[in-house]
Parts: C-alpha cells; structure tokens; sequence
C-alpha cells in the first residue's frame, strides 16, 4: 500500500500548536511501524522554511526522495475575494500532484487550514476516486457558533467549506472516543468509517529527578518563587481560563497566598494583557499569575515535573494532550469531566465540572491539600499514561486504511484517470475553471506544474558542478580533482545515478547541462549542451569544482533544488582563506567566508582529508553558525595515479637537458602554485644558506605565480643561480611533472597550511622521499612515511635539508616507499561513499583512509 501524507498540519501556525504536536508524533509511529508500506509525505512550498526542520523531523525514517514538495502560485487568504479563482486553480494543481504520486490512500494530517496562510487542502475536488482519510481533532466551532461564527462571517464561511470538504473523506480517524462519537453524530456516518486510533504523547515527558539547584535555577528563569498550579491554555473561549482564574479567587486567602498560577501557552502580547485582565477582574494580584508565553518542550517537562498540581479547566478538548503529558511526568493532574477529558484523565475523582467556579474551587483546594488524594492522584498518573502508545495509533491507523483500500481496490483509478495523465488532467481542468487567464498567471501556473507533477527518472541524477573547468581549466590542483574525479564518474558512475557535468553563470538563473564537456571527456555522445537541468527528488547535486561566485549568484536556486528533494553537498579544499588571510589576496577573506555561509544552508561537505573537514566543523562551530540540522561532514582522500587524471601532455625542447642537469646533483622538488602560505621565501632562503654553507643542490620549484608574490617572483628570475641549480617551471605539462619527480631526490612541502598535500601522494607514488612542514595534515596524509621540520626561518629549513642529505647518504633517511596512496579510481569511490552512504562501495587499500561520515550538533 502506497500512502501519502498531507503534511500542512506541521507547515502552517498549527505547527506551534497541539495539531503540529499530533501530526509529528503521529507520522513518525506511521513510518516507524509501517512494515511493507511506503509512505510519502507531501509538503506545501508555499511554507519554505519548514521543508527542512520537516525533512530533518523523517530523515532517520524515510529516504529523501519520499519526502515530495508541490508548489501552487500564491492563493491569498481566504477573506480576499479576489484569490478565490487562484484557491480554486491551486486546488487542482495539489490533486493533480497526489494523483502523480499514484497513491493507494491520501491521508490529511489536518483539513482546517487555510484561512489565514496559504495552506490549500481539499478532498475530491477536483479528481474522484483516490481513497481519502482525514485526523478528525474536534468540531469546537461548530459546538460554539456564537463565539466562532457570530463575530467573524468569513471564518464561518471557510469553515463550512471546510466541512463540506471533510464530509467527502472516506475515513475519519478521531483522536478520542469524544471526538469518534461527536463525527459519528456531526458527519452522519458509521462506526466503521470513523476510527478511534486516540492519541499519545513523546517519550520526552517522563519523570525526571531534577536537584535542588536546577530547579532553582528553573523557577528564577520564570520568576516562580512559590509552589505553583500549571495551567494550559490560551485565550479562546472553551480553554476557560477566566472562569478558572475566578475559582482560585475563591480559595482560602492562605492557599491563594502560598501558591502561584503558572499559564503556558503561545500567547501573543494582546492576549497576554487579556489574561491578565480577566486574573484583575477575578480579584487575582499581578504576582498570583505568571505567564511563560511559548516555552519549547525541555522545559515545559522541567515545569510538570515540578509544579505542585496541573489543572485543565478547558470544556471542549478533541483529546486533552496537556493532562497526559503531565500524568507521563508524574505530576498530580485535575481536570474538567467534559467531552474526552474523563477519558485521558481516567479518574473520576480527579474531575470537576468547568461551568461551575464552586467544583473547580473545591477540586483545586482538594487537590492541593489532600495527602491521600494527592498520593492516590500522583501514583494513578504514570499508570494511566501507559495506556496511550503511539504504536497503538498507528497500528490501528494503518490496519483502517488497509481495510479501506482493500474495499475500493477495484475502482481506485477513475476512467479519466486510466486514460490521461495527471499532467494534461491539470491543464484540462485549470482551462475549465480559468480558460481566460492572464500571461503572468499562466507562466507562474507552468512553474507550479512543472515543480510539482514530476515525471520520475528511469535512474537517479548525479549532478557535477564543474563551472569554472567548463569555463577554462587554469590547470591548477583543484582542477586537477575536478578533472581526475569526473572522469571517473563518468567511466564508472555510482551505482542507480547517471553522471551529469553541469554548469552555471554569474547572470543566469539555474544550472545547465554540460553535456559536450562529457562528450570530450568520455568519448560518448549526449545531446543537449546548455539545456537547463531537470531535476526530480532522489537526484543527488555535487560541489565538485570551486567557483565560490558563481555559488552565491545560485543560492536560491539551489535552495531551490534542495526543497524538491535534492541532496546538495560540496567538496572543500581547505578553509585557509579564512583561518590565513593574510597569505591572500585582498577581499578573498570576505568572499571564502560568504562561500562558506551559503554552502552551510544546504546538506553537507566532504573535504579533501580528515583535517579539512574538522577544520571546518570546528569553524561553523566557533563561529556560531546555525547549520541544518542533517548537515553532515564526510572527508575522502585524492588520488595520485597522474595518468587518469585526464593529465596534459607535452615536452619543451630543452626537457631532457634540465632533466639531465637535475640527476647530476641531490634535487629537492617543490610542487604548487606561488602562494605566500607555501613557504617559497623560507625555501629559496633556505637554499641559498646552503649553497653558502658548500652544499651542491638543486632546487626546482614546479608551479604558476600566484598573489601577493611580485617580490618574491622578481628575485627567483633575476636569481644567479636561476636553471644553474634553481628551476622555475611554469606551467609545464603532466608529462614533463612525471620526469621531474622521476629525477628529483626529496619533495620539499613546506607549506604552512593546506587541505590535503597532493604532492605528497604523487611522491610517494614514485617512491620519492619526502621532508615536510610538521602539520597536522602531512601527518595525516603521510604518516611515519615522512621525514618532519619545524621552524619558519630559513636556517630551521636549511638545517633540516642538511641533516635529512646526511641520513640519505647513510641509507638512513625516511622512506616513502610504503606510504599507502590510493588512485583517482579509489578517491571518486571514497568521494561516493561519503556523499552518497553506500555501503557497497569498493573499500580503500587502507582501512584507516576510510572515509568519515559524521553530524554534528552546534547548538553548544
């Protein structure tokens, strides 16, 4: 059985409310006792930022992909006239959306929405015969016309609509024997089509065993100075609150005075200045109440488990949430015997009647100074708790649908169903009731459709950003990965995805396809170079190449894209730019930092080393960024087989002579574009210590220029010892890079900080030894494989090259030779693992180069 779950009850302002509170609970025991249904859950993008908390709430319990996002132009609330052909038109565009999904049941977690937001829920409006249930909460408007209806036309309206709407549901599933009977009544329908599945609440309300000292500090947060009674509730009418407030006027002025009432609720400032006019008017002082406001689910525990009674006074509960939250905690719990209070509550010496300001008073003064009672109260509590499982509502949930799709199996699909896809069902339907519908209207119409009735991909997507080598491959090392890693995807892509370069512009909305690049790269031909990508949930959008411009110029579209269900994650070099700024050049600091803003909105990172990606962790987190709450950081190390790194070719004439002139002396190589942090001054230095000190070696610097080096790239051409045994090498081909190393006797990394150490697997890949800067990720990278030095002065340099040149020519030096390294093949495989979590991915040759996967929280 495929259900599908309206999710709007956690989108709109009843997400903050006891319906959000039931939607959650409700969905996570659907998924988690489902057993061989799917579920889908569907998401109105019209509340944007409540796709990813909603995604985060289910991504233990459902993959990506099941979460689906549909997209209608905006409807305008339910009071303007004027949006009422657009609430019509969304209507159709969200039907026709549930039909694609092919559903054997829609279920609505809540229909009575939308009359003040842009919630759209209907039920058969527009396409007949889908199997429909619906939670059924309450009918309290309907039982109080002249506090909901008499005062406010437009509300009755709409909630009548809404009635109307619910009256087509093929099963009710009520929240309490109270509410069972009422829609029996109110709906005139039988037993067997509205449910009693009942309700729980979270694990989180518990006993807890709170010291003196948190609870002081807990009371002193919210001014309780005195044992208090906790009330819950707000200033709708049925809630009761001024009636309770004038029966704890009535009690002993001694009662009165040793106790407090505390009020939780999500009460704005208006409504808190009318409770504390009805408390005035009941003869309360400002000091006998106070009013929390919204207070999140921590400490409203902290405060059932130390209140010293709970009441609920309210005469109008679909179920009563509040009393079974505080009896789970243990607290001593009174109530009203109306509607499903009795039922949660279980007791009947816990009730009194809500009309009556005498029974409450006489309850709440039993209640607090009655040891029996409130012994027998605080024991009978826990016990009643246990009989509402969450379990239980979903398995009796899911056993009511099972019961409903097997009756209608036969006559799911309507005729018009069978013959047409939902699609052109959408534009026949949309042309019906708006068949003169302005140009504006109809284009953001398409964009709806378009988003929402997705044709699903045969194979899932895999999308490469490779932007800047799309645009021109400088050849530098993160061109090199982007290169080496995509043309290992392509010959090999991830098993379910279809590889796809794609790109984008600074002045362009949306990435592209890049599909000749592929051509170029793979040999295969695929047309459609430049067509905007098609994305579906399940596709997968890759960072591969680094263009932090052209990133920030598409953060709304990728958010976009992550809405709809695409995972986007990016690959990080380092974070130099921003722990470094001074070996950068002026403004980088700024535009790394806006990089790193914006790809933490999204789903993840996988840096280049361990190192890296910690780094990073370690940045957001001392800097105080809020990430998603699934965002993850996975690392993954390079490859080093230059051969399938896409690699370029080609020799200048005076190749085998400087190769030649390299072998006549000990060579140290060093490999890396001319940046201040690459220690090229203390190496140059260093060297030219040692040429004074008598030592005949070469040193060879393989690199292109790059900021803030004008100084230091005049001396090395104007150098004396400049090819006599100094070489510059700009820009040289792979080839000619594989000679060198070939020829060279030690890889000099002297940088004070990288992201991984590339020329370091390269050298030890042709079993060249290697002295390098001691910092945390050449330890990583090379381990006991490398000889370490520290120091910044050229003398610390210099000193560790003489003494590394003694043990080498006593054998004695560190050797390379052993140092795991892995080729392109295994880094896009490790690359994979950590983006995608596949478990068949082929493993490294070394377990502890395994790639990492980790969340963490950043909330500390």
């Amino acid at each position: 059985m495929r259900i599908i779950i309206d999710m709007q009850g956690m989108q709109t302002a009843s997400r903050t409310r006891g319906i959000g509170r039931y939607t959650h609970a409700f969905v996570r025991a659907l998924l988690e006792n489902k057993g061989d249904h799917e579920v889908l859950l569907a998401l109105n993008g019209l509340f944007p930022e409540t796709i990813d908390p909603i995604r985060a709430a289910f991504r233990d319990l459902l993959p990506r992909e099941n979460i689906r996002v549909w997209y209608a132009p905006e409807p305008g609330h339910w009071n303007d006239p004027a949006s009422a052909p657009r609430r019509e038109r969304a209507k159709i565009v969200r039907e026709a959306f549930l039909a694609s999904l092919q559903p054997d049941i829609v279920h609505n977690t809540s229909l009575f929405e939308g009359f003040n937001d842009n919630a759209i829920v209907s039920v058969d409006a527009f396409l007949e015969g889908i199997p429909t249930s619906v939670t059924l909460y309450d009918f309290i408007p309907l039982h109080h016309p002249e506090r909901f209806f008499t005062p406010n036309v437009p509300y009755k309206k709409w909630y009548l609509n809404q009635l109307e709407q619910l009256t087509k549901a093929d099963l009710f599933l009520a929240i309490s024997e109270a509410s069972t009977r009422d829609a029996i009544e109110t709906l005139k329908r039988t037993d067997l089509e509205v449910i009693n599945v009942s309700t729980a609440c979270s694990d989180l309300f518990r006993p807890l065993n709170i010291d003196s000292a948190e609870k002081a500090k807990l009371l002193l947060r919210f001014g309780i100075s005195k044992p208090f009674v906790l009330v819950s509730g707000t200033v709708e009418p049925h809630k009761n609150i001024s009636k309770f407030f004038s029966a704890f006027s009535r009690l002993p002025k001694e009662i009165r005075r040793s106790h407090s009432i505390v009020l939780v609720g999500n009460s704005m400032e208006e409504h808190q200045i009318m409770q504390r006019g009805w408390a005035r008017d009941a003869g309360l002082d400002d000091e006998e109440l106070i009013l929390t406001g919204y207070i999140n689910d921590q400490d409203l525990v902290a405060l059932y488990n130390t209140c010293n009674l709970m009441a609920f006074p309210s005469f109008d509960e679909g179920f009563g949430l509040p009393v079974l939250e505080a009896m789970s905690c243990g607290a001593i719990a009174i109530g009203s015997n109306a509607t499903s209070i009795p039922e949660v509550m279980g007791r009947q010496d816990a009730l009194f009647d809500p009309h009556d300001e005498a029974s409450i008073a006489q309850k709440l003064m039993q209640a607090l100074t009655d040891p029996c009672l409130r012994q027998s109260l605080r024991q009978h509590g826990p016990v009643q708790a246990r009989k509402f499982s969450w379990n239980g509502t979903a398995l009796r949930s899911l056993q009511a649908m099972e019961r409903l799709v097997a009756k209608r199996q036969p006559n799911t699909s309507t005729p018009a169903l069978k013959q047409k896809e939902p699609l052109s069902l959408c534009i026949d339907a949309i042309a019906s009731v708006s068949p003169n519908l302005h140009e504006i209207d109809r284009i953001e119409l398409a964009f709806s459709m378009a988003r929402s009735i997705i044709t699903p991909h045969t194979e899932r997507q895999l999308l490469v950003d490779i932007s800047e080598l799309w645009r021109h491959d400088a050849r530098t090392g993160c061109q090199r990965v982007t290169r080496s890693i995509l043309s290992e995807l392509l010959k090999n892509p991830p098993q379910g995805f279809r590889v796809e370069p794609v790109f984008a512009n600074f002045d362009r909305a949306g990435y592209r396809y890049a599909r000749s690049f592929a051509v170029r790269m793979a040999g295969d031909i695929s047309p459609g170079e430049g067509a905007p990508i098609d994305y579906a949930p399940g596709d997968v959008f890759f960072g591969l190449d680094f263009q932090p411009s052209i990133v920030g110029s598409q953060r709304d579209f990728l958010l976009e894209m992550k809405r709809g269900g695409v995972e986007v994650r990016f690959l990080i070099y380092d974070i130099l730019s921003v722990v470094m700024p001074h070996c950068f050049a002026h403004g980088n600091e700024e535009n790394f930092r806006n990089w790193l803003e914006t790809i933490g909105l999204f789903n993840g990172v996988i840096g280049i080393s361990r190192t890296t990606s910690d780094a990073l962790a370690n940045w957001y987190h001392e800097n105080s960024y809020s990430l998603p709450p699934d965002f993850r950081f996975g690392w993954a190390h390079l490859g080093a087989d230059i051969e399938n790194s896409a690699p370029t070719y080609g020799l200048p004439e005076n190749a085998g002579k400087i190769v030649a002139q390299l072998a006549q002396r000990p060579t140290f190589l060093m490999v890396s574009t001319i940046e201040p942090r690459k220690g090229y001054a203390q190496a140059l230095a260093a060297f030219e210590e040692l040429w004074a000190r008598g030592s005949d070696v070469n040193l060879v610097i393989v690199g292109k220029q790059g900021w803030n080096v004008d100084a230091l790239v005049h001396k090395l051409r104007t150098h004396p010892e400049l090819n006599s045994r100094l070489f510059w090498l700009e820009g040289i081909s792979d080839e000619y890079l594989e000679k060198i190393y070939g020829a060279a006797s030690c890889l000099i990394a002297a940088s004070e900080g990288e992201g991984f150490g590339l020329p370091l697997i390269e050298a030890a890949r042709h079993k060249l030894p290697i002295l390098a800067r001691d910092i945390p990720v050449f330890r990583e990278v090379a381990g006991a494989h490398a000889a370490y030095f520290d120091g910044s002065t050229p003398a610390a340099l210099a000193n560790a090259v003489q003494n590394w040149l003694s043990a080498y020519q006593n054998g004695q030096h560190t050797r390379s030779d052993d140092m795991p390294w892995i080729t392109w093949k295994e880094s896009a495989e490790q690359m994979m693992t950590a983006l995608l979590d596949r478990s068949d991915a082929q493993s490294p040759l070394h377990s502890d180069d395994l790639p990492r996967e980790r969340s963490i929280s950043l909330s500390a």
